[in-house]
């Protein structure tokens, strides 16, 4: 069993891969997290919380069912006859219901109810908007309580409501779901205004770290929605992540979802500061249409808006790659002369490297001088089936 030292150093360092190895060998590790939890002393708190979350759902793929237990636990002991030990639970529940919607996404409207509950208010709203980012259709029903929280006196409570309204209202040009009282999640436009406005600051923990929001940037929060499916390049399955902007297409990765995701994720912290990723699947409905119809061998050519973000040569790398036709191959070499850098071989195998769009962008028709396959993030059995379904021939002159 590690010791509290050991679980402290692994909060320290966020390192997740000990914590999921550990899901394995010391299950009861669970205890000594919910105990740090008791505690409300900054970060390390804070990633005990997302730890906490984390190390539940590797327990839960080995002893199903396990997370609703701890959930229950948790509620229990906010009931008086527990004897109130369940110091900072909301933030726990919170994590909990984040990282396993599937088994727990059932418990919201309990979570919601502790909206009502000063002591946990805070923890509660945090946890729905980390709720908002991985499985929005579960907070969705809750907005007429978290409506009045928009006007609330303290700016931690007024902007973690403001950035779930962000996270779930529609755009405009959307078909708004109309109730008596309105379309959902939407608001007066003298509270619109008021929001916009309000230079009010906060700090919410996000991505193992504390960032720094006025209520005005969460009214208004910018987001990548993201979405996986499992899809076959011929007789080949795989698994692939598509993340789209208002611009457009930003990311599509093919590796295993687990690891994309977190791919995903480190990247846009890099890319896309104070932006928040949000499991939606509407706004990349075109992506897997198009691709679809191109695994299948009814489309050579995709028309997604691409939203690019590179340095100036990987973006003219890029460039270079949308114009090989489909079913045609390119070397490494036949690129860089393309963009002026005849010695540049490696640079330009390193851009391609870069390229967070595979398929879209089809880094998957660069290949070695002599026409064999040279590395790819999706792995070369993916490249293989790629140039395989497009009839390309690899033979160099």
């Amino acid at each position: 069993m590690p010791t509290k030292k050991e679980v402290e150093q692994i909060l320290e360092n966020r390192d997740w891969d000990t914590l999921k190895h550990w899901a394995s060998e010391h299950r009861n590790v669970y205890r000594q997290l919910m105990t740090r939890i008791y505690v409300k002393d900054g970060l390390i708190f804070w990633r005990a919380v997302e730890g906490l979350g984390f190390l539940v759902r590797e327990i839960e793929k080995l002893k199903p069912a396990f997370a609703v237990e701890l959930v229950r636990r948790y509620f229990w002991m906010l009931n008086d006859e527990s004897g109130g030990t369940a110091w900072n639970a909301s933030e726990a529940i919170g994590s909990l219901l984040a990282y396993n919607p599937k088994t727990c996404g059932h418990f919201n409207w309990m979570l919601s109810g502790l909206l009502v509950d000063e002591s946990l208010k805070d923890g509660a709203l945090w946890g729905l908007a980390q709720l908002a980012q991985t499985a929005p259709h579960l907070v969705d029903p809750l907005e007429e309580r978290i409506s009045p929280l928009l006007e609330d006196e303290e700016p931690f409570v007024r902007g973690l409501a403001a950035l779930i309204y962000s996270l779930l209202r529609n755009p405009h040009d959307d078909f708004a779901l109309y109730r008596e009282q309105g379309p959902k999640w939407r608001v007066s436009a003298e509270l619109d205004q008021r929001l916009k406005n309000d230079q009010a600051k906060l700090e919410i923990y996000q991505g193992g770290k504390f960032v720094s929001y006025s209520v005005q940037e969460l009214w208004q929060v910018p987001t990548l929605a993201y979405w996986s499916e499992q899809v076959t390049i011929n007789d080949l399955e795989v698994e692939i992540t598509a993340a789209s902007s208002a611009k457009g297409l930003c990311w599509l990765g093919i590796e295993p979802i687990a690891t994309e995701e977190e791919s995903l994720r480190a990247w846009a912290s890099r890319r896309f500061p104070k932006w928040f990723l949000i499991k939606k699947r509407e706004p990349n409905v075109v992506v897997f249409r198009q691709l679809t119809e191109y695994l299948a061998g009814k489309r050579q050519e995709f028309t997604i808006p691409l939203h690019q973000i590179g340095t100036p040569f990987q973006l003219q790398v890029w460039e270079e790659l949308l114009r090989i036709p489909y079913g045609e191959t390119r070397s490494y070499g036949d690129i860089a002369a393309k963009v002026g850098n005849p010695k540049g071989s490696r640079a330009v195998g390193m851009a391609n490297n870069q390229n967070p769009l595979g398929i879209v962008v089809p880094c998957h028709r660069v290949i070695g001088k002599n026409g064999s396959l040279t590395g790819y993030a999706g792995g070369l059995n993916v490249k293989a089936k790629l140039l395989e379904l497009e009839g390309a021939n690899r033979s160099r002159p």
